[in-house]
């Protein structure tokens, strides 16, 4: 009976939603990238245990394994010599540390952790493990969270991301099609690049929900503290590598980082130089103010000496960063020498306030003055280029600010003026999510002549930002944001993030997308609920209004921007107004020597030719995979059925002869059991249409 009621006791709505959000993303994860079993499970697996067994030991190393290893394991299939297997989103480290959060929850409640009497001594392993495990549950309901509102905003960007890239096929009858996208790239592809950001996003997301909701009190500090020290860790673990790299090879431990290191950047363990130029500086920064905090706290020297010893060490391993390290670390450790200096030796206010004026007036001239002599170093290295570009801007922005910008960043200026565009022909409600990559790949490219020679996201988070979600998804996202910030009240702290989000998307990988949201999210003193906001929560009304406001803001905006999708059309006429031809909606294209397209699924939909002579003869579906049954439709212009007939099973495959019914312009091929076939490259004309 005594467990019957622990049972009731647990929480059945926190683990019925959090097992099929997970569930979403992981079937997500594997539908926009079908790496082979045998390749994908190795990596996930090991990310899966590194995160699953330390959270259901304790709570607080499951938190320290789990930041520590989301900087250092996104490139871990290139390192351990297997292709990449989307070990950048970190799918199997963070379902690992959800799952085992929840599991030793379930755990410690059945065990009867939450009664007064602990069990016998002769169970010491049991006792230990439950004393270190205090359970937690929080008393609000789960769709008063502000997480909550949150991951339903990602879901609509999600459905959304969904019928623009795959079409309204589910809808009809046809299920998930392999559309064509472009001529060279599929529907599954484009939209697995918006789930480059859709999939880190939620489950960092979710990760952190997971957490506080099983926190044994309502204080965020050990929370945020545990996981600052993960980062911590992490942060050591990629300096050490950083330094091998810099002192011995810049291919040392560097599998993966794309075009990091024939730019010669070290890239430690991060994703790649891109990630390492902001989040080395941003945590740097942080882990030597905490050291010399100890020192003014403790007064002992050996605190301000490794303060001093991890300055130096950033600033040197810096060398072969990029422009973005500079900017951060430059700005950040300048504007805190400013506070902590002042701090130390000057005690009265009004001294201290005008000191600090004056020193932020001369600080511009001094950079100046230091760019200028770094720009007289005979080295190629990128701190010296980004001084000769200063340099540059400088002298050519009187005359000519756009030449001055392309003088500073040629790459960037161009990726700029292309986002702009784009924000241009869609500023209300954007291009969706993952659109730019895709206007790159985009033979016509918007009209824009660029020297851009790879694919890439928005050069800022501000571009980004507006130019997948427009002014109203901005404002949604930023409603979300505002309210986080408002319940912690974090609002120095996101200052933190100003620089970073300067400088690309940087939530597109998971290592990212982690240091972003821990900073928004948790922050680094971590203090809970502000007043101001814990007064709201208390009242009757202000939670159910929060409720509304986070569920009705990102159904507006779906319901404004799922118009935009109805125009592509549906089944084989997707997309053909773009692509002038219909969609044949192939797996596999045809190669030699055979020429045969490859089709996977249950439903098919193909257009048919409008010439009789052709609308007359037999199918055949080469195949060694069996159904017990297989139809086809013929569909008229309105895609009503006119008429069905079966397929004949043959020792290769299934054939249908007959004539097409007059008035039938479709024709549909539906299947009990999956199929894998072949269609002769011939069975089609020019525009995609199916004949006989």
């Amino acid at each position: 009976m005594r467990f019957l009621e622990r049972f009731r006791s647990l929480p059945i709505t926190d683990l019925v939603f959090f097992f099929l959000v997970s569930s979403l993303v992981w079937n997500l994860h594997r539908y926009v990238e079908p790496v082979p079993t045998s390749i994908f499970y190795p990596s996930f697996l090991l990310q899966f245990s590194l995160g699953f067994f330390p959270q259901l030991y304790q709570r607080k190393w499951g938190r320290v394994w789990t930041s520590a290893s989301a900087i250092t394991m996104v490139r871990l299939p290139f390192l351990s010599g297997i292709p990449m297997a989307g070990s950048y989103q970190l799918v199997g480290l963070f379902l690992g540390s959800i799952l085992g959060i929840w599991v030793r929850e379930t755990l410690l409640v059945l065990l009867g952790r939450n009664e007064t009497a602990l069990p016998k001594q002769s169970e010491q392993i049991i006792t230990d493990w439950m004393i270190r495990n205090p359970t937690g549950k929080s008393n609000l309901p789960i769709w008063y969270a502000t997480y909550f509102g949150f991951l339903f905003f990602i879901l609509c960007l999600t459905i959304l991301c969904f019928l623009r890239y795959q079409g309204f096929g589910i809808f009809t009858g046809l299920g998930i099609q392999e559309f064509l996208y472009y001529p060279s790239l599929s529907s599954r592809e484009a939209m697995g690049l918006s789930c480059k950001i859709l999939i880190p996003t939620t489950l960092v997301i979710l990760y952190f929900f997971s957490e506080e909701r099983s926190m044994p009190t309502p204080s965020k500090d050990s929370l945020s503290e545990q996981i600052r020290f993960g980062l911590f860790l992490g942060l050591g673990l990629n300096l050490f590598f950083m330094t091998i790299q810099s002192l011995w090879s810049l291919e040392f431990f560097s599998e993966g980082t794309h075009l990091s290191v024939s730019a010669g950047r070290t890239t430690g363990l991060f994703q790649d130089s891109g990630s390492a130029s902001w989040i080395l500086p941003v945590l740097g920064f942080l882990w030597v103010k905490k050291l010399t905090h100890v020192w003014r706290m403790s007064k002992e020297r050996f605190s301000l000496v490794l303060a001093v010893f991890f300055f130096l060490l950033i600033t040197w391993l810096g060398i072969k960063q990029g422009k973005a390290f500079w900017i951060i670390w430059g700005l950040t450790t300048s504007i805190w020498l400013v506070h902590f200096s002042t701090d130390l030796w000057i005690i009265s206010n009004r001294t201290k306030l005008l000191t600090r004026i004056g020193l932020y007036v001369f600080l511009p001239v001094l950079g100046c003055l230091l760019m200028y002599g770094i720009s007289l170093v005979p080295k190629e290295w990128d701190l010296v280029v980004l001084a000769n570009r200063f340099i540059l801007f400088l002298k050519s922005f009187p005359t000519n600010p756009s030449l001055a910008f392309q003088h500073l960043d040629l790459v960037r200026f161009e990726l700029i003026r292309f986002a702009n565009l784009g924000i241009q022909n869609s500023l209300w409600l954007g291009n969706g999510v993952g659109a730019f990559p895709l206007g790159i790949l985009s033979l016509s490219r918007s009209g824009v002549e660029t020297a851009i020679q790879f694919v890439d996201f928005p050069p800022t988070f501000y571009h980004w930002i507006l130019y997948d979600l427009g002014i109203l998804g901005s404002l949604v996202f930023l409603f979300y944001i505002g309210i986080f910030l408002w319940e912690r009240g974090h609002w120095k702290q996101t200052i933190l993030l100003l620089l970073p989000f300067l400088f690309g998307v940087q939530i597109q990988n998971a290592d990212g997308a982690f240091v972003c949201f821990y900073l928004i999210l948790l922050g680094e003193k971590g203090t809970g609920f502000s007043p101001s906001f814990d007064k709201y929560r208390k009242t009757i009304w202000f939670s159910p209004l929060l409720l509304i406001l986070s569920l009705g803001l990102p159904l507006n905006y779906s319901l404004f921007d799922s118009q935009n999708y109805l125009a592509l059309g549906m089944g084989s006429e997707y997309r053909k107004n773009e692509l002038k031809e219909y969609q044949i909606a192939y797996t596999l294209p045809p190669k030699s020597p055979n020429f045969e397209y490859e089709f996977h699924g249950k439903h098919w939909e193909w257009k048919l030719v409008d010439s009789n002579a052709q609308r007359s003869g037999r199918i055949f579906l080469e195949t060694n995979s069996k159904s017990s049954l297989v139809e086809i439709y013929f569909l008229n212009g309105e895609r009503q059925r006119i008429k069905q007939e079966l397929f004949a099973e043959t020792k290769s495959g299934y054939v249908w002869s007959g004539d097409a019914p007059k008035g039938a312009s479709y024709i549909r091929i539906h299947s009990r059991s999956k199929l894998e076939f072949r269609l002769p490259k011939s069975q089609f004309d020019g525009l995609g249409r199916i004949q006989f």
